[in-house]
């Protein structure tokens, strides 16, 4: 009996120990699931952390687009970008809100330029991470636009044609870059010096003379460059057709789509390609008149209308009494300069002889033709000075050519503190100057005459190009 009871005490130390296992095992679960609990806590809170950094990084991919971008390329739509975040991957999709007023009140409407803009934006970036959680941040800004120079010493909208002796000089090096942005180009005569590219971007380049190119000439089309003296420091390119250099030289390399390799005259390499895409040019910009965008950067604006309204406003330019330009004296007290304004289609002249004291900025801004015909100086004084000829492009409707023809007549000449800035939708006439001009040509047709000297200065033209935007951030908040 009592050896028996011995043995039944011994199975009762058995159960101690499961039930004490059972206790472990139990503890080591709970300690397991709350080792579990606090990684996911952990890593929710890093992803949540790695959300909002998304969210944010969408608002400042805009804060740094919306400062960089012209306004012909303003996408309004919404933008979605892929972040680094090891071990997972975070993205924002940022949805922009554009206003045409600053207090974010009335939807902006039709295709942004430079005289439809957006005045404010409101921006919600929803950033995430694997997939899973979502952070959104939002801002509001009011935006004030940027002006910049147009590219190029001379634009042209049409085929064109140069066979004068003339030079084009850079501004930086050799940066006096043609564009021809509709129709070919030839140069079947003539000596002409251009320190800068030729693009053309839809036509042919046709070079047939003693022309010195310091860059590249580059045609959607074919290029041909036949004449003994013609040089070409650069390349030559042919986005979907050929390049012929039966004679003169090309220092660079010849890039050609079809047809056989240009020869011995490419001292460069010569590659058979269809992929080089379109010349580098925009479409043709259309400069129309914005009275907010000039009086924004300091212009007085002076209208003349009526049936002499191009000879009165000769007079208050050419004048030197009470009232009058003055050489820039009678430019009210604050002012910059002053926009003449022209709401007439009659053609403003000059007299015979007539000098100019460009004191302050001086614009001729006319909804008719300008033709300096008779012989006539320009002088800035106190530093340089902007100097305007331009007869814009319609708010509505088609340029009216010959009627908004700009034309500079032989012996109109500029000093050397007086930058120029010749546009019209039509026919931009060049002649031979008696000094220098410094600044560029932009036309619907550009007609170089002989002997003609330009010097190519990047100038800003209020309302032609924005280039982008200042902001005033109004806040920065997290939304549900």
């Amino acid at each position: 009996m009592l050896r028996m009871k011995v043995h039944e005490e011994r199975g009762a130390a058995l159960i101690v120990a499961l039930l004490i296992t059972f206790v472990v095992m139990m503890l080591s679960t709970l300690v397991i699931q709350q080792a579990i609990h606090n990684t996911d806590a952990a890593g929710y809170d890093r992803s949540r952390l790695t959300s909002v950094n998304a969210a944010e990084a969408g608002l400042n991919y805009y804060y740094n687009y919306l400062g960089n971008t012209t306004i012909d390329s303003l996408v309004t739509t919404a933008t979605t970008r892929t972040l680094g975040s090891d071990p997972g991957t975070s993205s924002f999709t940022a949805t922009p809100t554009f206003y045409s007023d600053t207090a974010g009140t009335t939807a902006f409407s039709g295709t942004p330029s430079a005289s439809n803009f957006p005045r404010s934006v409101k921006i919600v970036s929803v950033g995430t991470t694997n997939d899973a959680t979502d952070r959104t941040m939002e801002t509001f800004i009011q935006l004030t636009p940027i002006y910049g120079g147009l590219t190029g010493a001379v634009v042209t909208n049409s085929d064109t044609s140069w066979s004068n002796n003339f030079t084009l000089n850079g501004n930086s090096g050799n940066d006096a870059d043609v564009y021809v942005t509709t129709g070919s180009f030839t140069a079947p005569s003539g000596v002409e010096t251009i320190k800068g590219n030729l693009y053309v971007k839809s036509g042919a380049a046709t070079i047939g003379t003693n022309l010195h190119l310091y860059g590249t000439v580059w045609a959607n089309g074919s290029v041909t460059v036949d004449h003994s003296q013609a040089d070409i420091d650069g390349d030559v390119k042919s986005s979907t057709s050929s390049v012929t250099v039966t004679k003169g030289n090309v220092d660079g390399n010849a890039s050609y789509c079809t047809g056989s390799a240009p020869g011995a005259n490419v001292h460069g390499s010569q590659t058979q390609t269809c992929t080089l895409g379109a010349p580098p040019v925009t479409t043709f910009p259309q400069i129309v008149y914005d009275a907010t965008a000039w009086t924004s950067q300091g212009y007085y604006i002076l209208t003349y209308t009526g049936a002499t309204a191009c000879t009165d406003a000769q007079t208050y330019i050419e004048g030197a009494g009470a009232g009058t330009f003055q050489g820039g004296a009678g430019v009210p007290s604050g002012y910059t300069g002053v926009l003449v304004r022209i709401t007439n289609t009659c053609t403003y002249s000059n007299s015979n002889n007539a000098t100019i004291t460009v004191g302050k900025n001086l614009a001729i801004v006319t909804d008719g033709g300008i033709n300096l015909a008779q012989r006539s100086t320009w002088n800035g004084s106190g530093g340089t000075k902007n100097l305007y000829f331009i007869s814009p492009y319609p708010s509505a409707g088609s340029p009216s050519c010959p009627t908004q023809d700009v034309s500079l007549g032989n012996l109109t000449g500029f000093n050397s503190s007086v930058w120029t800035f010749v546009y019209t939708p039509c026919t931009a006439t060049m002649n031979n100057n008696n000094s220098a001009m410094q600044g560029q040509v932009i036309g619907g047709t550009v007609t170089i005459g002989n002997l003609f000297n330009m010097t190519y200065k990047p100038i800003l033209v209020p309302g032609a190009q924005i280039v982008g935007f200042n902001q005033d951030i109004a806040y920065i908040r997290e939304v549900n």
